[in-house]
């Protein structure tokens, strides 16, 4: 089964060589690793993930492989630009993690790299070589970025009901239209162990899923972020009540993280290195610093201390 709950997206640190930073990967990943049910590796959803290279992924599964203990699960996102290039890291990432593949899974974002035809027979070979369960990315935000606006950006419900039948395919992390959502779930027929992850922040704090959210911010804020999950995913706490509180105070001061710079993984870099967690603030994703942003992140660090 996959687990429910806080999913963080790990920003991956750089050098402004491009070189993956040791260091700064250790220190991000023990701030983040005890409040997550899973880290993500590389993902979509970090924003960075599809703008890394091939040796920039293949150095960030190494120096995990050496820094992981088996908790919490992994998810690989093993999307590269083509589709040799994710076969690659597919075998990368199985034979670095041969030895606990039960708590690893393979996330990838197909349609960065290809389209829908024959996507089900691709993910046959992914599982072939690889034998470890895949969890797929549907992320039309960020596929947009790339592809012709003319090109599907999500995976079509016909092409998803065919997936749907390979049973090694567990979860879909998803971000989009609650029509596309409903489509997608009665695709599934009698998949009940099958899970939707939010990969929406805004969308989880406006409408909680049920199996748990992919947030960005959590890498700046993953107490925060495990806290309110909690709350959310198990609402009777020790008393035997939800905390409607807390919950609500926690969701307004996620927003407004979220509405200041949540699409930023430079901004996120800033304020973790304002806070001792990160040495460089270097990021592979095509947007630069917004002083204005900067100045609220900022105040809502102050605000958040105080």
């Amino acid at each position: 089964m996959l687990p429910r709950g806080l999913i963080c997206p790990l920003l991956t640190p750089l050098k402004s060589t491009g070189e993956v930073d040791a260091v700064g990967l250790k220190q991000l990943w023990e701030y983040v690793a005890p409040y997550a049910v899973a880290i993500s590796l590389g993902s979509s959803f970090s924003l960075e993930g599809v703008y890394l290279n091939y040796e920039q992924k293949q150095a960030l599964f190494k120096l995990i492989s050496g820094i992981w203990d088996g908790n919490p699960v992994l998810f690989l996102n093993i999307t590269g630009e083509n589709e040799a290039c994710t076969l690659h890291l597919a075998q990368l990432a199985t034979s670095l993690f041969e030895s606990a593949l039960d708590k690893v899974r393979i996330e990838v974002l197909p349609l960065w790299y290809r389209g829908n035809r024959g996507l089900p027979q691709h993910l046959d070979k992914l599982y072939t070589q690889t034998q470890t369960e895949i969890v797929l990315a549907n992320h039309p935000s960020i596929i947009k970025k790339k592809k012709n606006i003319l090109k599907h950006t999500y995976i079509r419900t016909s092409v998803f009901k065919k997936i749907a039948q390979r049973q090694f395919i567990k979860g879909m992390i998803f971000q989009g239209g609650l029509s596309q959502f409903f489509n997608y779930q009665r695709a599934l027929h009698n998949r009940t162990e099958f899970l939707f992850y939010e990969g929406d922040e805004a969308a989880f704090l406006n409408q909680p899923a049920s199996d748990g959210v992919v947030a960005l911010t959590a890498n700046l804020v993953p107490e925060m972020w495990a806290k309110l999950v909690a709350e959310i995913l198990n609402p009777k706490g020790d008393s035997g009540n939800t905390n409607l509180q807390e919950i609500f105070s926690l969701g307004l001061k996620l927003r407004r993280l979220y509405d200041i710079g949540s699409l930023s993984p430079r901004v996120l870099k800033w304020a973790l290195a304002e806070i001792g967690v990160l040495p460089e603030i270097y990021s592979p994703y095509p947007e630069s610093l917004n002083e204005n942003t900067l100045l609220k992140v900022k105040q809502w660090l102050k605000d958040l201390m105080n």
